[in-house]
């Protein structure tokens, strides 16, 4: 690896820590530094097969994703593969406990969906499914406080997950791989959408 390459590859994975607490994750140093890690092309491509969700939590995790970034008039966290990314993340860049505080997180999602709704999270329906989320992020109705800071953080993860993908830089974030000259007036309403970081 050249110099240059390599100057390349420490700045980039600088800036994905930099997002990731920009994002709001707090996550260890380490699980920082596997997280950027990651985002180098693997040479062991069987990596990719494992998991830490099962069927049923990848399912919620989806769904989750999907309220918190909808689709609209761009795709929204389940075209961004935000469920994937997430799974492959708690698998690879995670500690154990920031993989068990996701896999609490997520029972304690379905288990009060059970409790207050007698159905699983994912059978309720949408407006039953964002009045619980809610309650959980304002640490209400039988909410606690560790319940809205586990939302917090895994609503951080599927943004951090979300505008780091293709669609989320390209198609929600105006994206500009080689920008042009420096213009430094601009009125707001000349901006537009904030500027995706280039890959």
């Amino acid at each position: 690896m050249t110099h240059s390459a390599l100057s390349a590859g420490i700045s980039r994975r600088d800036t994905i820590k930099q997002l990731a607490l920009a994002c709001g994750l707090a996550l260890s140093a380490n699980s920082l530094s596997a997280l950027a890690a990651s985002f180098t092309p693997p040479t062991d491509f069987t990596r990719s097969k494992k998991t830490l969700l099962n069927s049923d939590q990848l399912a919620l995790v989806r769904e989750l994703g999907e309220i918190i970034i909808p689709t609209t008039d761009t795709p929204g966290a389940i075209a961004a593969g935000v469920h994937d990314f997430i799974n492959h993340f708690v698998a690879y860049c995670a500690n154990p406990s920031e993989q068990q505080a996701l896999l609490s997180g997520l029972k304690r999602i379905d288990d009060s969906a059970q409790a207050r709704l007698s159905k699983s999270f994912l059978t309720a329906s949408k407006d039953q499914q964002i009045e619980l989320l809610t309650k959980m992020e304002q640490a209400a109705d039988g909410f606690t406080a560790a319940d809205r800071i586990f939302f917090k953080q895994f609503k951080a993860l599927v943004t951090f997950g979300y505008y780091t993908s293709e669609i989320g830089a390209t198609q929600e974030l105006a994206y500009l791989a080689i920008p042009g000259g420096y213009k430094g007036n601009f009125k707001f309403k000349d901006v537009g959408k904030a500027w995706a970081l280039p890959q």
